[in-house]
């Protein structure tokens, strides 16, 4: 085989791979917004789907796919300390806002939905350790927390 072909069939093969990945972000994305707006139709009878919510929804899907790729490849390559020392400073940074000690029940409701879909197209994550495990829940905790304060923002508006 020549190098032009070796090129060509990599090429071809990672293309292929680069688009499976894309297919199951994008289905990943598409359920992710679907089953959250469907808790906000049932905690805010009144709203619906627009492009500004769809906006936020996608932002938190594309956060949480995102990490559900980058912390167990930190579980494994990391050592402990440096894991510990990236979930003291997620701590710290969601200590000082007082989220944590805050959460509505909407917040609740939506943190718990991100993870069960994370959980459903990510089923390998229930093999981190437990550091890598905590560190993973502070991640959605931050995630969820911006995408409460943006959502809760945009719902007030609408509904003033």
């Amino acid at each position: 085989m020549s190098n032009q072909d070796f090129s060509k069939n990599f090429h071809s093969k990672l293309s292929s791979e680069f688009k499976k990945i894309d297919e199951f972000q994008a289905e990943f994305q598409h359920e992710f917004i679907r089953q959250l707006n469907l808790l906000i139709n049932v905690q805010f009878t009144n709203i619906t789907l627009t492009e500004k919510l769809e906006e936020h929804l996608l932002l938190y899907a594309k956060e949480i796919f995102s990490c559900a790729g980058s912390v167990p490849d930190k579980d494994r390559n990391y050592n402990e300390w440096r894991l510990k020392e990236e979930f003291d400073s997620i701590t710290f940074a969601l200590e000082k806002t007082g989220y944590l000690e805050s959460l509505s029940e909407f917040a609740q409701q939506t943190h718990k939905k991100a993870k069960e879909i994370m959980v459903s197209y990510f089923p390998g994550l229930v093999n981190l350790s437990a550091n890598g495990f905590r560190l993973l829940e502070k991640y959605c905790l931050l995630y969820n927390r911006e995408f409460v304060i943006s959502a809760m923002e945009w719902i007030e508006t609408e509904t003033d």
